[in-house]
């Protein structure tokens, strides 16, 4: 009764979460608008995705340079050995500018030379700074 019980009351709760989601659609942007943006919006912007001189990974994540030519901004996916959608392969130690390596949103993969449309909430970590946290990367 109880794994019945518990099973109901997970149901009712995803249920709940579901509802609440956000269905307002991103806004469109420039890359050098991205930082305008207030913490959580949810942005789209066009442009590629290049290795920085030094990554910064942290808990299954890393931040990669997004640029165009309006600006850059640092943007976080998701970084595996083996990535899966939406996904980062996580490069080498000693890396170079053609070692990056994506999955799109679509499963095709993706290099330096790949244009995207990324979607995502602005994060602010500090009054000083921002990146983009990247839920969908996909082809324009």
């Amino acid at each position: 009764m109880k794994k019945h019980l518990f099973a109901f009351i997970l149901l009712i709760f995803t249920a709940v979460l579901a509802a609440c989601g956000d269905d307002t659609p991103p806004v469109a942007v420039s890359i050098g608008e991205i930082c305008q943006q207030e913490s959580g919006t949810r942005i789209v912007a066009e442009g590629q995705l290049s290795l920085p001189g030094a990554l910064i990974c942290e808990g299954g994540q890393c931040k990669i340079n997004f640029y165009d030519d309006t600006g850059s901004v640092l943007v976080e996916l998701v970084t595996t050995e083996n990535p899966g959608t939406n996904n980062l392969k996580l490069p080498p130690n000693q890396y170079s500018a053609a070692d990056l390596s994506f999955v799109l949103a679509d499963g095709a993969p993706g290099d330096a030379s790949t244009r995207v449309k990324i979607t995502g909430p602005v994060r602010r970590p500090s009054e000083f700074s921002c990146y983009l946290d990247a839920h969908a990367v996909e082809r324009p």
